[in-house]
């Protein structure tokens, strides 16, 4: 009997697997931001030189579908730095992508405390990208969430970014 609908369950099995999305969106949080990433992040703290100061960055990230997805956290000294550090952040991701058009967001928010843009860029190797940063101060604490990919469709970032929240 069992033979007579092993057919049938290798083509369950098929279908199953043949329906499993790409971009499988899960909870992350990192410090006071919450978000969503669309597929199981790896971790990592680093030291980052930023206005000369040198800082740990705490990093959370994945890569699927030729994209990669990240949200880091630096902890400053307090808010005051934490704004100066938002400028220079910007202007490290946005020299990291070779920025050749920036477009901020409509809701973009002020540039000491919110910042968000979409920016066509390209990689160290000449190729094309697409970047999207969101970079935000809550009290003394700086967030960055970012995709890059060589085309970066709403699917990918509505809901890292829409989906943001300080808490």
């Amino acid at each position: 009997m069992r033979q007579r609908f092993a057919p049938y369950l290798w083509v369950l099995l098929c279908t199953l697997a043949a329906c499993s999305p790409a971009l499988n969106w899960r909870a992350v949080q990192l410090g006071h931001l919450s978000t969503l990433l669309p597929c199981k992040p790896d971790s990592a703290t680093r030291q980052v030189s930023l206005a000369g100061i040198s800082l740990a960055m705490e990093m959370s990230g994945c890569e699927v579908e030729g994209a990669l997805f990240a949200i880091s956290r630096i902890q400053a000294a307090d808010v005051v730095q934490a704004q100066a550090l938002m400028a220079e952040l910007r202007k490290s991701g946005l020299a990291q992508v070779q920025a050749r058009a920036v477009h901020p967001a409509a809701n973009s928010g002020d540039a000491q405390t919110s910042f968000d843009v979409s920016v066509d860029g390209k990689r160290a190797d000449g190729q094309t990208l697409q970047a999207r940063f969101k970079w935000q101060v809550f009290g003394s604490e700086l967030y960055q969430i970012a995709a890059y990919a060589e085309h970066l469709g709403p699917e990918q970032i509505d809901s890292l970014v829409g989906e943001a929240r300080i808490r």
